[in-house]
């Protein structure tokens, strides 16, 4: 093999990233690599600076600049914490959905395309552990930077415009939805990773269902059964306890259903792959 084919540059690449021999699966070694990726690097600075800035900065201003501006017009506190609310479900599951996809376009495809993943599989690594490993590295990233924090502020947003605590359980049930919707958009990517070998497919289609399924549910109502095109309003009314929308149960469900399939689908066509 010729001593500057890409295989071996992509082992280089991948010995500086932390990768160390390992027996078993490789499931842990490689995990740990991937997680390095999010907290060993500025990335989670700059990524905790992105989502703090765009879901609870555009919170802030809504809540609290905008009212200021007229004075005159008073709001009752129960539809400042119903609107504070959508606002925060609305602005997490739709900038969220599309941070993940963005975020997790290049997890298989730049692998293959740079012969990545055919040095790491020569390894005692299997291709089982190499999916779940990107799949729960990005899914725990997702869960702190795009979820758990700039919830934690939007809650604290909330109370103060409210000038009350809100009820913190169906909160935080409803702050599950939102990360149900991105374990949604994350593994249809990586599935879709597995299937082509270039990023246009790959976020053609994730976007082509995100905003195409919310379009396409208003003239087929009956998709929002079976897609996550209101899950913010479903969260929503989870959080505030108010009556759930007539479909919120089944999409739920099927949106859990769907990322057990895309899942499996990435696990089965990765295993039939040649490198």
């Amino acid at each position: 093999m010729p001593a500057n084919s890409p295989i071996d540059r992509s082992a280089v690449l991948a010995a500086r990233q932390g990768l160390v021999p390992a027996r078993g699966s490789g499931f842990n070694n490689i995990l740990s690599k991937e997680l390095g990726d999010w907290f060993s690097t500025r990335r989670w600075i700059v990524q905790t600076i992105i989502w703090l800035a765009m879901i609870n900065g555009l919170m802030a201003f809504i809540i609290f600049v905008v009212p200021a501006m007229d004075p005159s017009e008073q709001i009752p506190r129960e539809e400042i914490a119903s609107q504070a609310a959508a606002l925060y479900f609305s602005f997490s599951v739709t900038f969220g959905s599309i941070g993940m996809i963005i975020l997790s376009q290049d997890e298989i495809i730049q692998e293959k395309q740079t012969g990545t993943a055919a040095w790491i599989l020569s390894k005692p690594v299997s291709r089982q552990a190499f999916i779940l490993s990107k799949v729960l590295s990005n899914l725990l990233g997702g869960l702190i930077f795009i979820t758990v924090l700039p919830a934690a502020v939007a809650y604290i947003e909330i109370s103060i415009a409210t000038q009350k605590t809100q009820p913190f359980l169906p909160y935080l049930l409803g702050v599950s939805i939102i990360l149900l919707t991105l374990f949604f958009y994350l593994t249809l990517v990586i599935m879709l990773g597995t299937f082509f070998e270039q990023r246009g497919p790959v976020l053609g289609l994730s976007f082509t269902l995100l905003f195409g399924g919310m379009i396409a549910a208003q003239f087929a109502p009956q998709l929002a059964y079976i897609l996550p095109v209101n899950m913010q309003d479903i969260a929503a009314a989870v959080a505030l306890s108010q009556s759930l929308p007539p479909v919120a149960i089944s999409q739920v469900i099927f949106t859990a259903l769907w990322c057990l399939v895309f899942l499996v689908m990435a696990l089965w066509r990765f295993s039939r792959l040649e490198f």
